[in-house]
């Protein structure tokens, strides 16, 4: 009887514990509802001339980025949808952003651009990273930017983004329009 009651406790405790991976997967299928913090704030990319702005609020993002010879301005709010759907048929939010986590990358994507089976390096995201740089001697944070825009030519864009403008233009002195570093 002892025995009895000793294997139906443990059973028990292998079903709790069993129970929270079961609700992360099923979580899995939604795409996040915001930014995690680490990733909020204000980021700088020096380039030609002109410091670009890319902010990361949790539900939000923005960019004012010099092209051209003007500079251009928007923001995506981030919404939540299954992650399971294509979204490129819809005409409704077709603005708003998801962000998901694919290969160790927070992925953003565009509703209009998403399908189903989209991931890291997928066609019309842009995914990010926070790695440790050396400025001056001392660590700092950049955001690595990976994006993806058009893989039948190759347009793929790496860039670190920094918290200060002096750090932008540093890493970047001669305003490259790319930063192909790790």
């Amino acid at each position: 009887m002892m025995g009895a009651i000793l294997a139906s406790v443990s059973l028990g405790a292998a079903l709790v514990v069993a129970t929270p991976t079961t609700d992360a997967q099923a979580s899995s299928k939604m795409s996040l509802a915001s930014f995690p913090t680490k990733f909020q704030g204000t980021w700088y990319y020096y380039q030609n001339g002109h410091y670009n702005r890319f902010n990361i609020e949790a539900k939000k993002t923005s960019y004012r980025n010099f092209y051209g010879k003007k500079w251009q301005t928007g923001h995506s709010p981030v919404k939540v949808t299954n992650l399971k759907k294509d979204m490129n048929n819809i005409k409704k939010g077709k603005n708003n952003t998801l962000i998901f986590m694919s290969k160790g990358w927070l992925v953003d994507q565009s509703w209009q651009y998403h399908y189903s089976d989209a991931g890291f390096g997928t066609v019309g995201t842009e995914s990010y990273k926070i790695v440790t740089r050396q400025y001056k001697g001392q660590p700092i944070k950049s955001l690595y930017i990976y994006a993806m825009w058009n893989a039948g030519n190759g347009e793929a864009h790496l860039q670190h983004y920094y918290k200060t403008k002096g750090q932008a233009k540093a890493f970047n002195p001669t305003g490259g329009t790319e930063d192909f570093t790790d």
